[in-house]
């Protein structure tokens, strides 16, 4: 049996900079000055290991940021046929996935919260089986570039789909994002652990 619970690994700098309330000029610094153990990807970006980050969190007395168990994996599922430049941009996100081919879909071994779809992609409305069955009956699925989206679809017989007109966005992802984060706050505040006596 395959363990689900696999923690996030790295942060990027602009991650790291988010979290910290620096600038991500402040934290190639100090990844240059061996305050965080990174690595440096083939296009270049520098990877702050997951324990490092945590390490330095503990000793300057900050909360210990999330790991990926927390929260839901983002997956775009996108034409290779048009990336754009927002999709480089997204690659670099942690807790999202960009997939271009029906293979990728086999190395998902963690909650989704939702699937980004490309109308545009041939594969997919024939069967859209290829998405593992417990991901796909518990993600939210948003399909953008919905014009495009044949009236014979399989993927309209998805639970909760919603139909975006317009490409794929950084603000797009970011907003769902948000709203997520939004609404776990919410019902962690509403857990039996928080509730006082009356």
């Amino acid at each position: 049996m395959r363990n689900n619970k696999t923690t996030q690994e790295y942060f990027s700098t602009s991650q790291a900079a988010k979290l910290l309330g620096l600038s991500v000029g402040t934290i190639q610094r100090m990844v240059e000055n061996g305050v965080f153990k990174a690595f440096v990807t083939q296009g270049g970006h520098r990877r702050i290991l997951s324990s490092s980050f945590s390490q330095y969190c503990k000793q300057q007395g900050f909360k210990t940021p999330q790991t990926a168990t927390d929260k839901p994996l983002v997956c775009i599922l996108h034409s290779s046929e048009d990336l754009t430049p927002a999709l480089n941009l997204l690659k670099e996100w942690p807790q999202v996935k960009v997939m271009t081919h029906p293979l990728d879909l086999m190395n998902i071994h963690q909650n989704v919260g939702v699937f980004f779809i490309d109308a545009r992609i041939p594969w997919l409305h024939s069967s859209p089986l290829h998405l593992q069955d417990d991901a796909i009956q518990n993600a939210h699925i948003v399909v953008y570039n919905s014009h495009d989206l044949p009236t014979t679809s399989a993927l309209h017989l998805a639970k909760a789909i919603s139909l975006f007109e317009n490409d794929i966005s950084t603000d797009l992802v970011y907003g769902y994002m948000l709203g997520l984060d939004h609404a776990q706050e919410a019902v962690s505040l509403k857990s039996p652990a928080s509730k006082g006596t009356h």
